[in-house]
């Protein structure tokens, strides 16, 4: 009998979180003027796959904007503001000591993917890890999780997917993985209950 055996996790909303009330877009607008804040989510969306740097990427939009207070490096520090869910961590480390395999999916650029590399050391926390920049698709998109199941030679009803984004959740449920859609901050007991639920034996809302 086949069954949910490994769980894939995203970071942002379910592992790690942004400052609360922090709002990347009016804040960067209030800085840059209006379409600012447009300009630096749509110069990331390369790095998100891994072809282009951040850095790089960063750069022609400073330039665009030669009036920003705004620094290249000032840009990538937005991307250092997070900080890990210790309780959710812990979860993680709990199910692999019950045997259950867990790897990280989640899509970052590779600025981001070094600085929770080398910062909070998410690669050692799980079994694999999986980010769009090193995969080359990023979510929503559904190869981003063949492309996985491919790597783990699993059959995607042997796989569950815990993510705080509808359209990761229902592009995960199109390729047939299983999935719990976690509310970002909702707490440890509702991810428990979730992902507890997943394992029994199927998606959960």
């Amino acid at each position: 009998m086949t069954g949910v055996r490994t769980l894939l996790w995203d970071a942002d909303g379910v592992l790690q979180h942004g400052p609360i009330g922090w709002n990347w877009r009016r804040e960067l607008d209030r800085v840059g003027g209006p379409g600012f804040a447009a300009a630096v989510f749509e110069a990331e969306r390369p790095a998100l796959t891994g072809h282009e740097r951040l850095e790089d990427s960063l750069a022609r939009v400073v330039a665009q904007f030669p009036g920003v207070p705004l620094s290249v490096e000032d840009l990538l520090g937005l991307w250092e503001m997070a900080s890990v869910d210790e309780q959710a961590f812990a979860y993680v480390t709990e199910l692999r000591g019950r045997g259950i395999p867990c790897a990280l999916a989640s899509n970052q650029q590779d600025h981001r993917r070094a600085w929770m590399r080398d910062e909070w050391g998410y690669d050692t926390h799980f079994d694999h890890v999986f980010y769009s920049s090193e995969l080359g698709v990023a979510k929503p998109d559904p190869r981003f999780f063949t492309t996985i199941l491919e790597q783990l030679e699993a059959a995607p009803e042997e796989v569950g997917f815990i993510d705080d984004s509808g359209p990761n959740i229902d592009s995960a449920r199109s390729v047939g993985i299983a999935t719990y859609h976690h509310l970002p901050r909702s707490g440890i007991a509702a991810m428990r209950s979730g992902v507890e639920a997943l394992l029994a034996g199927g998606s959960t809302s």
